[in-house]
């Protein structure tokens, strides 16, 4: 990933995510907060802020995309480190679905039919199938268009909020709209805090831009606390101003005395556009939701959230709401402006149309960081082994991970399907919570296990124990995580058992594919680090790997087993034993052929353990780079795995003979691995580079031998007389072995 992020590039990306989330949030909160939600809002600001700073330590410390995930890893293991990434996997699923599902509804300003159901599902699936397209295409998203819609949506939210507190804000008739376990009650205070942590959701979103991040121990924690800066102003201004305009209120409804459930009344259409009246009383607004039987709409039967009282004879109680949370929960800031006094009438008219545009697009940037979310997340489990590698395919023109996106682009399509904003809010937060928590932990811990860790930021407040310090915000802020996602697991319905369903499927497979592959479910799979620019060509058929049975060979046969067991390529296995000109290349050498069938052994084992198919070859030859080349001819081979190692002094050829001539009249690609004579690597061996051949190859970083090893690519037949490690007569080969990683 190519590091160009800056701090304003960060910034508007998490701002965009996070910042969308007012969208829908503030009126799922209301809904059951009622009066309380700025309360709430603060509360979960302050949670917000708790797990900003920890993503902000861990992310500075291990810039590596996959956010609590790979945290999970380094202080856990990688079954930990899978359960939170498969949690993160409904995050990033359930952010597509709620972010597409309200771009109708915020689009409704001008076709009003589009906040309803069924054409607010079928107008988000539409909007989730274009975005799955376009990512499949390859389109790439301006990192200054960003910026200017987040400013754009920043000033927006500001504006709107300095006009209804400037003109409307009464802090007396604030709080008076708050009736202590009445209005709301307590559980539906508990169940509105818990509901509240939807807003500040997708810090992620940095965590997992960390990797291309210029800088990321410096502009990431600043991004963060910008980001935090202008989430809380927003995030308490907004429902500041929405209890401004649209009071709580309450509606006196019939109680049946027999099922102790309020009767069904019927409403009518409203002013301003999209709310209600009641039909035997117009001059009384509807406060509460209401919902469509027949060619009706009623205020549904429920169970009573007041007290039940008779009046003249009849059982009543009063349900509490705010339209807020009840006609314009599904488009919250639109509702804002709608009922704006008339003395800004003109402002409003102006707004709503702009508010419903701006919102709808911020809306489809936040869709789409859900699907570049999940596409991330999936390339990081790949590397780890954690997913099968099918769910990480590239397609081979667009270089798109085409499968990760089609597959989650879809669970989000049939998520929403019922249209359910309560659906989706559940499992946002449900798998969200995992990962926070997660998170939270995770920076405790590696406090404890890694003090030596270089940690460029750390927030305030920490307390030392022992020998390090705990970060008491870290603290707090799994407790309250943990503490949210209990609530959720308690109060959901249905979205319960799909969120436990999700985690259950994706632990199966999990275990399945390890145990298949025969990886162990707690440690981690060494990673194969490939160029970049390496990475288009790396879709091998058929690898070709001379060895001799050194450790470099061996380890290259690991590389090759790697590349194989990814992509489920063929390894042909060359082993070149080189007989001289004094002697018949028939001739039995029987002990160089024992030695060879012993190597192959070895090299047949270890292709077992990855579960990969190899073929193992034993040949005689003059020369074993001529060898090599025509081997390579015959089988097809796409690549051909060597190593050398590095000369104190270079005369006219580069590495040596053989793998000179291998690289000269290869008909394929070469991977090529340099190792210094000392064996120890320094960072300018560490760069690959491309080399000769008709198409070219690589020399890929990392690995390291010792001097002195056997040629990579050849074996030799002990000297006869016992002394010499040829046979008598055989010329010097000048190819050294090298060890590929």
């Amino acid at each position: 990933m190519h590091k160009v992020l800056g701090v304003p590039a960060l910034f508007s990306t998490a701002y965009g995510n996070v910042g969308s989330s007012i969208y829908y949030a503030l009126g799922v909160v209301a809904a059951s907060a009622l009066g309380a939600t700025p309360l709430v809002f603060v509360l979960t600001g302050l949670l917000f802020v708790t797990t900003a700073w920890t993503y902000a330590e861990a992310t500075a410390a291990m810039p590596e995309a996959g956010g609590a995930s790979s945290f999970a890893r380094r202080a856990f293991n990688e079954f930990v480190s899978f359960g939170i990434g498969w949690g993160q996997m409904l995050v990033y699923t359930a952010t597509i679905a709620i972010s597409a599902l309200f771009v109708p509804h915020y689009l409704s300003v001008f076709i009003p039919l589009l906040k309803e159901w069924p054409y607010n599902a079928i107008g988000g699936i539409a909007v989730a199938v274009v975005l799955i397209v376009v990512n499949v295409i390859g389109i790439k998203e301006a990192a200054n268009l960003n910026i200017a819609l987040a400013v754009l949506d920043l000033a927006t939210q500001v504006l709107i909020v300095v006009i209804a507190v400037v003109l409307l804000l009464e802090p007396r008739v604030l709080i008076e709209q708050i009736e202590w376990g009445v209005a709301p009650t307590w559980k539906e205070f508990l169940y509105g805090l818990a509901m509240g942590t939807v807003a500040y959701t997708g810090i992620e979103t940095v965590s997992n831009m960390a990797e291309e991040a210029t800088s990321p121990g410096r502009d990431v924690p600043r991004a963060i606390n910008y980001v935090i800066l202008a989430i809380l102003v927003v995030y308490i201004g907004m429902p500041l101003a929405g209890l401004s305009v649209m009071k709580v209120g309450a509606n006196t409804v019939p109680v049946d005395p027999v099922s102790g459930l309020t009767v069904p009344v019927e409403v009518l259409p409203g002013e301003p556009e999209g709310t209600w009246v009641l039909a035997d009383d117009p001059s009384m607004t509807v406060y509460v939701p209401v919902e469509e039987v027949g060619d009706k709409h009623v205020i549904p039967a429920q169970e009573p959230t007041g007290q039940v009282e008779a009046v003249d004879g009849e059982l009543v109680t009063r349900l509490y709401g705010s339209q807020l949370g009840s006609n314009y929960m599904e488009d919250p800031v639109l509702g804002i402006v709608r009922f704006m006094p008339d003395s800004v009438g003109w402002l409003r008219t102006i707004l709503a149309p702009w508010v419903g545009v701006l919102a709808a697009t911020i809306l489809v940037i936040g869709a789409n960081a859900g699907l570049i979310g999940v596409s991330r997340l999936t390339y990081s489990l790949g590397q780890h082994r954690q997913l099968p590698p099918v769910l990480g395919h590239v397609h081979p023109k667009r270089l798109t991970p085409y499968v990760s996106i089609i597959v989650f682009g879809l669970a989000a399509c049939a998520l929403m399907v019922p249209g359910s904003t309560k659906l989706l809010t559940n499992l946002y937060i449900f798998g969200s919570m995992i990962s926070f928590t997660a998170a939270h932990l995770s920076v405790v811990v590696l406090r404890v296990k890694e003090p030596g860790l270089e940690r460029p930021w750390r927030p305030p407040l920490n307390v030392r124990w022992g020998t390090t310090s705990l970060p008491l915000t870290a603290i707090v802020g799994a407790l309250g995580t943990f503490s949210v996602w209990i609530v959720i697991v308690v109060f959901q319905g249905a979205s319960r058992y799909i969120a436990f369903g999700w985690l259950a499927v994706g632990l199966v497979m999990y275990v399945a594919y390890r145990r298949a592959k025969g990886y162990s479910l707690t440690q981690t799979v060494a990673r194969v680090v490939i160029p970049e620019a390496m990475r288009a060509d790396i879709d091998y058929d058929q690898i070709l790997v001379p060895i001799v049975g050194s450790r470099i060979t061996d380890e290259m046969v690991v590389l090759a087993c790697q590349l194989a067991n990814e992509k489920g390529s063929s390894i042909d296995a060359l082993y070149v034993i080189e007989v001289p000109m004094n002697l018949p290349l028939d001739a039995p050498l029987v002990e160089e052929r024992k030695r060879a069938e012993e190597v192959l052994q070895r090299a047949m084992t270890l292709a077992n353990e990855f579960k990969v198919k190899m073929n193992p070859i034993i040949i005689t030859a003059r020369s074993a780079g001529r060898a090599i080349v025509q081997q390579a001819i015959e089988r097809r081979s796409e690549v051909i795995i060597l190593g050398v190692m590095k000369k104190r002094r270079f005369t006219e050829r580069a590495f040596g003979s053989t793998t000179d001539y291998v690289i000269e009249h290869a008909p394929c690609e070469v991977i090529v691995n340099i190792v210094p004579p000392t064996g120890v690597y320094e960072s300018e061996a560490r760069a690959p580079r491309r080399v000769g051949g008709p198409r070219g190859g690589w020399l890929p970083p990392d690995g390291g031998e010792e001097p002195g090893e056997e040629p990579s690519g050849t074996g030799t037949a002990p000297a006869r007389d016992g002394v010499s490690g040829r046979v008598e007569g055989s010329p010097p080969d000048e190819a050294e072995g090298g060890r590929a990683q």
